[in-house]
């Protein structure tokens, strides 16, 4: 069981261990779905791309070639794509929500079940547990709903009882689809899940989801930075790292390493300004690293 109050936060990152995309890949993975389309006649395209009623080749050109580093950051700027934007966003992240991919490489996602077993499912909430995370997937969701329903062998919809009544985990920016309601790797309706997903324009900190996520932040004892990119807007709605007492409150994070000593010292230099200190709050290493080399964030 979890010794402190600890609050998950979540971005990209964290579920890289699965094989989701980070911004720049989710990117290209569209532009490789659009190059195979775009010059299609319309009769031919399948019909979710239509649906939109926009210039795909208009659309591939100004994503492939404007220097954009993601497709949320893409459409951020051109909102006359927005609907096939996200459309393709959910196709492409739904193909990487893999059952396999759970048992074969559960990383970190493993680790956390380890560290928050009960023997009484009713005493899960004694771990005190949250979950704030950034990420359209519902990876984290269905590892710990299928942990509570096989571990504890109760039926699949008391097991999401259970966890929901234990575990809050709060889908900031929406997600490929409400779980379980659409089970975890479901490739169908996949046009009207997308739509669901919300980019950063469309969010503000008064949102509910943002409010929960800065209370639960500010309640934890321990908070955990798992792939979160920093990114000044989300930093400022959920309202947590420009207040706290860095030297009181336990922050770890987790900035992901293999990208060079200059993409290093500008991730020190970018941190710093909330007071986060290399070596003290994060660590130059990815999320399943970090417990082989720095420290057991749920110890």
């Amino acid at each position: 069981m979890l010794k402190r109050r600890t609050c998950l936060l979540l971005g990209a990152g964290a579920s890289k261990h699965l094989g989701f995309p980070l911004g720049d890949e989710l990117r290209k993975g569209i532009l490789f779905e659009l190059f195979g389309q775009k010059n299609k006649e319309t009769d031919e395209l399948p019909e979710d791309f239509k649906r939109g009623g926009e210039d795909l080749s208009a659309f591939y050109d100004k994503m492939a070639y404007g220097g954009w580093t993601s497709p949320d950051a893409f459409l951020e700027r051109h909102r006359e794509f927005i609907k096939t934007g996200k459309f393709l966003i959910c196709w492409k992240l739904s193909q990487h929500e893999e059952l396999w991919g759970i048992t074969q490489n559960g990383g970190w996602y493993d680790r956390l079940v380890r560290a928050i077993h009960v023997e009484d499912p009713k005493n899960l909430k004694n771990n005190n547990l949250s979950i704030v995370t950034f990420n359209y997937d519902r990876s984290i969701d269905f590892r710990l709903h299928k942990y509570i329903e096989n571990r504890f062998g109760i039926p699949t919809e008391e097991a999401w009882k259970v966890l929901t009544e234990s575990i809050p985990i709060v889908h900031v920016h929406g997600t490929l689809g409400e779980y379980p309601k659409w089970n975890y790797g479901d490739k169908t309706s996949v046009w009207e899940r997308g739509q669901d997903i919300k980019i950063i324009s469309e969010i503000e900190e008064s949102t509910p989801e943002f409010q929960l996520a800065s209370k639960l932040l500010h309640e934890a004892d321990r908070v955990i930075v798992f792939g979160f990119g920093f990114a000044s807007d989300n930093v400022r709605r959920l309202n947590f790292f420009n207040e706290c007492d860095k030297d009181v409150r336990d922050i770890i994070i987790a900035t992901g390493n293999g990208q060079g000593n200059v993409h290093e010292l500008d991730t020190n230099k970018w941190l710093a300004q909330w007071g986060l200190v290399k070596n003290k709050h994060h660590y130059a290493v990815d999320a399943n690293k970090i417990f082989d080399i720095y420290v057991n964030p749920f110890a």
